[in-house]
């Protein structure tokens, strides 16, 4: 899925829903991938976001992923958010809103 300003959403859903974005994160993109991943979590399943490829995040998309971290936790799903090596713009902008200490968020795909 891709809207006009370029942000891409991938899925691949096997023991886990992975869910890769790219480009720029901003509001329309928000609120069409929390629906998405929504409906996963609500499934039970873990869902992996990498935001490595993500250039930009902002305000709306930081508030999705605290968001959907809660739902998880009560829906007793897991979110983990993948920022990719050496602190790119996600990584950035999670830890600027202090959210690296409450999100699971990790440098890189891992099974675990």
């Amino acid at each position: 899925m891709t809207n006009p300003q370029g942000c891409r959403l991938e899925i691949e859903v096997g023991d886990r829903t992975l869910v890769r974005l790219s480009g720029e994160l901003d509001a329309p993109d928000t609120r069409s991938a929390r629906k998405l991943l929504t409906a996963y979590i609500r499934a039970g399943t873990t869902i992996v976001v990498d935001l490595a490829a993500v250039t930009r995040v902002d305000p709306s998309g930081l508030a999705a992923l605290l968001d959907l971290h809660e739902l998880a936790r009560q829906q007793g799903s897991r979110l983990v958010v993948v920022t990719g090596e050496g602190g790119g713009p996600a990584h950035r902008a999670l830890e600027a809103a202090g959210l690296t200490g409450t999100v699971d968020v990790r440098p890189a795909l891992t099974d675990g």
